[in-house]
């Protein structure tokens, strides 16, 4: 039970530290009772910190691997059918680059949720940045991706830093 004593020292900073245990659904329903929605058949592996979990909503049938980074300062939409494997950072909020430059103050940007649609898949170490919107269905954010801008497409393989779309599969899954 000490992840529950952690809990309440990191609630104070507005943040949540999960941390793997033998009794896995005990700390996915942990997770579910943290975030503003989560849908049903949730399943969660290893460490995940939850940043302003208010903000986070989560679809069903979802997946969370361990060392997974959710920043919901801004806000986070999660489909249905989505995993995040090892590793994946969604961050919602950053600095205003042109402010800091000027005054030498950072200051946060927020109202840049990050949305994510149903039947996507994040690779490991993959990390999605403020206001991205990932609209298509069945994409798939390779290993390592930095995901800057937004996907519209269905179907796609989305690589690189800065991502983009290196491979599509409009028909060869198509019933």
């Amino acid at each position: 039970m000490s992840f529950i004593k952690n809990y309440i020292k990191k609630k104070k900073q507005n943040y949540i530290i999960y941390k793997q245990n033998k009794k896995l659904n005990l700390y996915t329903k942990f997770i579910r009772s943290q975030v503003m929605f989560c849908g049903t058949g949730l399943k969660s592996f290893g460490t995940v910190e939850i940043q302003f979990p208010e903000n986070i909503s989560i679809g069903n049938n979802c997946k969370i691997n361990s060392n997974v980074l959710l920043n919901g300062r801004s806000g986070i939409t999660i489909g249905d059918n989505v995993t995040l494997s090892h590793g994946v950072k969604l961050i919602s909020t950053g600095y205003d680059i042109e402010h800091w430059m000027k005054t030498g103050e950072r200051v946060h940007i927020y109202d840049k949720p990050i949305e994510i649609g149903n039947n996507c898949w994040i690779g490991a170490d993959a990390i999605i940045l403020p206001g991205v919107k990932i609209t298509g269905e069945f994409v798939v954010i390779g290993a390592g991706a930095v995901v800057t801008k937004d996907i519209t497409e269905s179907r796609v393989l989305v690589a690189g830093n800065p991502a983009k779309t290196v491979k599509r599969y409009d028909k060869e899954f198509q019933e």
